[in-house]
């Protein structure tokens, strides 16, 4: 089969693209790029291609070029009769506008079982929303390995994520607009529920907080409509207990290294425990993981998914120390990694003490992890759940 992909914007959706489009071509598939940066010129290359070879499908994540169009007006994807394949990395919610205008041949791939829930109550014109559990960047991190001179593990416990308050501080909406209830408090009891029940999706959070508001009868449109206005809550929260996470483990001795923004405006970031690395690219990412005895992840508020810290990680040959989720205790049951429930963060020192007391068995640990990973959870297994769904959507 023939593919393109959209490249060029976001490096970590790059690197995503690099190691799927790899593992296609190694499966015998054909990939061509287009470059979002410089449609002039890779666009006219594409169609010439599509035109003598056929492109099955497009392939593209978190909705790049899903809106490209033609001279007429119309959808490019829709003119040519190919498949838009998308993949999101990011609850659906952050793009409500896209995925209400997908191409009309379209494939989505979501990554948390809720999230396909999600889709199919709200976006009635999306074929097929399919779980695609997160995967690891082996290809990457075997290239990352090769740089380094031994095996040294001289940073104890590793945790690659920003704390982006501005970000999420740019999503609140304009309470005011909103004429069915006090936004402002609304908002604040949301995500009290939230920092108390962590095992609750923000979805199903502002849908019950909606029903005590007696608005449990609205239209789906205009509950789609709140729940996309509110979604700010979702990062709050996972920001607040990625943070309490590094904190605690600081605050009990542990020296822990962060990497991505946001780490400098901590209250505590003068702690001598903290090392803030800075923001580094994707790729960069893995010389760190490679270096850590413990890779330290917090789920991005997915309750039944993954997030790619975890196979990235095991790849690494470091041992992971998560939060859980259903899908965490399904794909890892046979110790591949050490998990902890958000409502007992307290624990956290003690848990990841016990495993940087045992050098033996930490790397008894690690080599369980990375033994999962390469078998099950590596971008070149997920080709074939991809492969399979767009057979199963190009036979018409």
């Amino acid at each position: 089969m023939n593919f393109a992909f959209i490249k060029g914007l976001y490096d970590t959706l790059d690197l995503f693209s690099e190691e799927l489009s790899s593992a296609l071509e190694k499966a015998g598939h054909s990939c061509i790029i287009l470059t979002a940066t410089d449609l002039g010129k890779s666009l006219p290359s594409f169609i010439e291609y599509h035109a003598i070879h056929h492109i099955d499908a497009v392939i593209a994540f978190n909705n790049l070029g899903y809106n490209l169009g033609t001279r007429e007006g119309g959808n490019l994807w829709d003119a040519l009769q190919i498949l838009y394949v998308d993949i999101l990395m990011d609850h659906p919610f952050h793009f409500d506008r896209q995925l209400s205008s997908l191409p009309k041949k379209n494939l989505l791939f979501v990554i948390d079982q809720n999230h396909v829930d999600y889709v199919e109550r709200y976006y009635d014109n999306i074929k097929a929303a399919v779980f695609l559990p997160h995967a690891g960047c082996a290809d990457a991190i075997r290239e990352a390995s090769k740089e380094k001179d031994n095996d040294s593990r001289d940073i104890d416990i590793l945790y690659a994520g920003a704390l982006s308050r501005v970000l999420i501080e740019s999503l609140i909406p304009d309470f005011d607009s909103i004429k069915e209830f006090d936004g402002a408090s609304f908002s604040k009891r949301c995500l009290d529920r939230l920092i108390d029940d962590s095992s609750i999706t923000t979805e199903e959070c502002i849908r019950q907080e909606l029903s005590n508001e007696g608005l449990s009868s609205i239209s789906k449109e205009r509950e789609r409509e709140l729940i996309t206005d509110f979604r700010f809550l979702d990062g709050y929260a996972t920001s607040f207990f990625r943070e309490q996470a590094v904190r605690v483990l600081c605050e009990n001795g542990f020296k822990v290294g962060v990497l991505g923004i946001g780490w400098e405006q901590c209250d505590w970031a003068d702690n001598e425990n903290l090392e803030i690395l800075g923001k580094v690219s994707s790729k960069e990412v893995f010389s760190y993981m490679l270096r850590s005895k413990v890779v330290l992840n917090t789920l991005t508020w997915f309750k039944a998914g993954s997030h790619d810290r975890i196979p990235n990680g095991m790849l690494s040959k470091a041992a992971v120390v998560t939060d859980d989720s259903d899908y965490l205790r399904k794909a890892f049951s046979n110790g591949e990694c050490v998990r902890f429930a958000l409502s007992d963060i307290m624990k956290l020192p003690g848990i990841v003490g016990e495993v940087l007391s045992d050098d033996k068995a930490r790397k008894e640990l690690s080599e369980r992890g990375y033994e999962s990973a390469v078998k099950d959870h590596t971008w070149e297994q997920r080709s074939i759940i991809i492969l399979d769904e767009i057979k199963k959507h190009t036979k018409d």
